[in-house]
């Protein structure tokens, strides 16, 4: 998760109706909490194993672009999205928990960063307008959220617009959710296909998490 790091789902199996999107706590953990977010999501070791920056360069984000984070959490992803979008973009933080959105506001305030929108979801509906985002960032969620989610972000996302899905490789790591609630790559895949979108990238980032990309599927609407 950004901010759903441990987020609950069944073993290898793609999202389902039982799951909670951003519900920020996992079958074996705690709820996410403002402090737990800043000790867990905010830990500087984090920058060695999946480099925001990378990310957005290889997913080919440019300026003035509207992104919207899925599960924004601290904003690990969302402020550097902004930076690299500038001034004339927008990066909308998302988040179920209103006590992670009250710390991304007080972050945009403190880092004079206007241009990141924090914004309160559920997990049935974004309340952001159609084809409005040209990138969508799922980052370490997708294994926990509903079907419901998925055609959320199917729907605010520009038909040459950009998914992007970071993820727990399905193996045991130091810290995120247990590795049998995790969805391989190609399980990941399959779930998008699913819901409308079409693989274009994959790769590894860093030694824990896979990244994707994903467009819409042409003729889907």
């Amino acid at each position: 998760m950004t901010a759903s790091e441990g987020s609950p789902s069944g073993a290898g199996r793609a999202p389902s109706e039982h799951r909670h999107h951003h519900d920020h706590r996992g079958m074996h953990e705690e709820a996410w909490t403002r402090e737990r977010a800043e000790a867990v999501l905010d830990a500087p070791e984090r920058r060695q194993t999946q480099d925001p920056f990378a990310l957005w360069r290889r997913a080919g984000l440019f300026a003035g672009a509207v992104v919207v984070d899925v599960g924004a959490g601290s904003g690990y992803f969302a402020f550097p999205a902004a930076e690299l979008v500038g001034r004339g973009g927008r990066v909308y933080a998302v988040d179920v928990s209103a006590e992670l959105v009250d710390l991304l506001r007080e972050r945009s305030r403190q880092r004079d960063a206007a241009n990141v929108l924090p914004l309160r979801s559920t997990p049935d509906h974004i309340p952001l307008s159609d084809r409005l985002a040209d990138f969508v960032l799922l980052a370490n969620v997708l294994h926990g959220v509903p079907p419901s989610t998925l055609v959320e972000v199917r729907r605010i996302l520009k038909p040459d617009g950009r998914l992007v899905n970071v993820d727990w490789k399905k193996e045991p790591t130091p810290g995120g959710p247990p590795a049998e609630a995790r969805l391989t790559p190609q399980e990941a895949e399959a779930a998008l296909v699913r819901h409308g979108f079409a693989a274009l990238d994959g790769w590894d980032l860093g030694p824990y998490h896979y990244a994707q990309i994903f467009r819409p599927a042409a003729g889907d609407a």
